[in-house]
């Protein structure tokens, strides 16, 4: 297998920490041998799913919850915690400021953007 052109990112090596790597160095380590590599698929696989969710929620205009029961701030909630976890800083940090704002109840020009930037940043982790 080869690897594609280096980007700089946070990776975890084998044995679960966190390092500054490049995009090939994920390619680089089959996934049998690190314990964490199945569970960065499916976080993945769970933020294609909640991509659909957060582009139909941009499509669907603002919406008038924004307590815990708001779908987008349990989904900002959700990414926030796991992307940090399964090595996504930039994914939790978007994440993190759009349940940020909802919670706020932040008006729709503030969260329109953080939610863009979630879904930009998501977009990217999916490439």
């Amino acid at each position: 297998m080869t690897a594609a052109a280096p980007r700089s990112g946070r990776c975890f090596n084998p044995s679960g920490f966190l390092f500054e790597c490049g995009i090939a160095a994920w390619s680089s380590i089959p996934i049998s041998n690190d314990p964490f590599g199945p569970l960065r698929l499916r976080f993945l696989a769970r933020c294609a799913d909640q991509l659909a969710e957060l582009k139909a929620a941009r499509e669907g205009g603002p919406s008038s919850g924004r307590s815990a029961d708001d779908p987008l701030v349990r989904i900002a909630h959700s990414l926030a915690g796991a992307g940090g976890t399964f090595g996504f800083p930039d994914i939790s940090a978007r994440a993190s400021e759009l349940e940020r704002l909802r919670i706020g109840q932040a008006d729709a020009a503030e969260t329109g953007p953080a939610l863009d930037a979630l879904i930009a940043e998501i977009e990217r982790a999916l490439d």
